[in-house]
């Protein structure tokens, strides 16, 4: 039995299907959680949805937008008695931390991306896609100080395997994003270790049942991603979550730095 029970985790692009289920399995555990999203209205409608299915959670999730500035008009309009016009990516840090007393598992899975060739690729799609990196780092920069606190401190970073082999289609910013968050990985890796604060990646293949309309697999892309899948299926949330549900439990404090393939072999296929 793995020791999850009383700790608290904080979890971006926690309203998809990946990041919910991630959710769920720690609320089934006995975490408290923190879903943080690009909008306020985006995480409290997906902790309703949860509540309306599971509601013995009720006390124990959150939700907040992660960078309040970014769209603090609309924030301000969905709660103005939490933000106001000075409100900080800090503040929302402070606030988990006032509400569940620790800040124990950082779960970075924002995602998003528009797929673009090397051709049509700008300089704003690529900011865009860097945007997965940035947020990574600006999250776990701000949870430190709770880290610290923390008996058994985690930092897991979950994205695609694409920047291990530069993508299954051309997407150049999209494998590059993601290269450098596994890169990033391994650095905090190094930097957190000693402050007893393990980081490791989870590199997903596709995940069925997880993907936005505009890149839904067509029956010969279909086709194709299992061909060179050597377990001979496509993945489910199922597995992602039995990946960080490890790495997030006490048990976990000697791996650090590791890189978890959750792509049923594809990398290698």
């Amino acid at each position: 039995m793995l020791t999850l029970k009383g700790r608290t985790m904080i979890i971006t692009g926690g309203a998809g299907h990946n990041g919910m289920r991630v959710v769920e399995m720690a609320l089934e555990n006995g975490m408290n959680v923190a879903l943080m999203s690009g909008f306020h209205a985006k995480a409290q409608k997906a902790i309703q949805e949860l509540l309306e299915r599971r509601p013995e959670f009720e006390g124990r999730v959150i939700g907040y937008a992660q960078n309040p500035q970014a769209k603090l008009e609309w924030n301000m309009e969905a709660a103005p008695e939490i933000y106001k016009p000075d409100s900080k990516m800090a503040d929302v840090h402070h606030w988990i931390f006032e509400k569940f007393g620790s800040i124990d598992v950082v779960v970075n899975a924002k995602g998003g991306h528009v797929p673009c060739t090397m051709e049509q690729t700008d300089k704003t799609i690529w900011a865009h896609s860097m945007e997965v990196v940035e947020s990574a780092f600006v999250n776990v920069k701000l949870a430190l100080p709770y880290l610290e606190k923390s008996k058994a401190p985690r930092v897991i970073n979950m994205t695609s395997c694409d920047g291990r082999h530069g993508g299954w289609r051309c997407d150049p910013a999209f494998a590059a994003a993601r290269g450098g968050l596994e890169a990033m990985t391994y650095e905090m890796a190094k930097e957190l270790g000693p402050k007893g604060i393990t980081c490791n990646i989870v590199l997903l293949g596709h995940i069925e049942n997880d993907v936005p309309p505009e890149t839904t697999l067509t029956d010969e892309a279909r086709a194709a991603l299992l061909a060179r899948t050597p377990i001979g299926r496509l993945g489910q949330p199922q597995d992602v979550v039995a990946a960080v549900e490890f790495l997030a439990s006490e048990e976990a404090g000697f791996v650090n730095g590791a890189r978890i393939d959750v792509n049923g072999g594809f990398v290698v296929g």
